[in-house]
C-alpha cells in the first residue's frame, strides 16, 4: 500500500538519518587491532566491511596500511567510516583524491592537515546542516513538486505515487548536481 507523502513524514526520515549519524563507537578499544578484529567491529555497529575491502583501500591508496603491517589503530576505524559514508556516491579514487590535500603522507597519519577524528566530525557537521537545510525548503519542494503535476495532468488517483516519484527525483537531481560540482571543484582546486 502506498502512503501519502506529508512533509512531516519527510522531516521525520530525516531526523532519523540526523540521529543515525553518530560517532563511531572506538573510544573503548585498544590501539592495536588486527583486520579480523576490525572486521568484527565494524559488523557489531552494523556496517558491512571485509578483509578484501580493507587491503583493497589500502593498496589504491585511500586508506594508510596498519602499523608493523599488522595492527589497525583508532584513526584507521574513523577513516574507515568516512570511506565507508562517501562511498555510497563516490568512487574510491574520487575518495583518495578529494582527502590527499589534507593527508601529506599517505602511509601515517601524524603528519596530516587535520586530526581523522576532525575530518569525521567536521563531515557529521556539515552533512547534519545539509539535511537541515533540505528539510527548511520542503514547502517549495512540495510546491514545485505540485506545480509539476498540474502542469503534467496528473490524475487525482495517481497524484501520490507521481509525487513520491517527483520528490526522489529532485533528491537525486540534487545528488548528481552536487556530485558535478564536486568534480569541478576537484580538478580546480586539488588536481590546479
Amino acid at each position: 500500500m502506498i502512503t501519502k507523502i506529508k512533509k512531516e513524514n519527510l522531516l521525520e526520515i530525516v531526523n532519523n538519518i540526523i540521529e543515525r549519524d553518530d560517532q563511531v563507537k572506538i573510544l573503548s578499544l585498544s590501539d592495536e587491532l588486527t583486520i579480523s578484529q576490525v572486521v568484527k567491529f565494524f559488523t557489531k555497529q552494523g556496517r558491512n566491511f571485509t578483509k578484501t575491502m580493507i587491503q583493497n583501500y589500502i593498496r589504491v591508496g585511500v586508506l594508510p596500511p596498519p602499523i608493523d603491517k599488522r595492527y589497525y589503530t583508532k584513526d584507521h576505524l574513523v577513516l574507515l567510516t568516512i570511506i565507508d559514508n562517501l562511498k555510497e556516491i563516490y568512487s574510491l579514487e574520487e575518495i583518495k583524491e578529494v582527502l590527499e590535500p589534507v593527508r601529506n603522507n599517505p602511509d601515517i597519519f601524524e603528519d596530516d592537515i587535520f586530526k581523522t577524528i576532525d575530518i569525521y566530525n567536521n563531515y557529521l557537521e556539515i552533512r547534519k546542516d545539509a539535511l537541515g537545510k533540505w528539510s527548511e525548503s520542503l514547502n517549495s519542494i512540495f510546491d514545485k513538486v505540485e506545480a509539476l503535476l498540474d502542469k503534467d495532468g496528473i490524475r487525482e488517483a495517481e497524484k501520490d505515487r507521481a509525487s513520491a516519484f517527483l520528490l526522489i527525483l529532485s533528491i537525486m537531481a540534487e545528488t548528481i548536481a552536487k556530485k558535478d560540482m564536486v568534480e569541478e571543484l576537484v580538478q580546480k582546486y586539488i588536481k590546479g
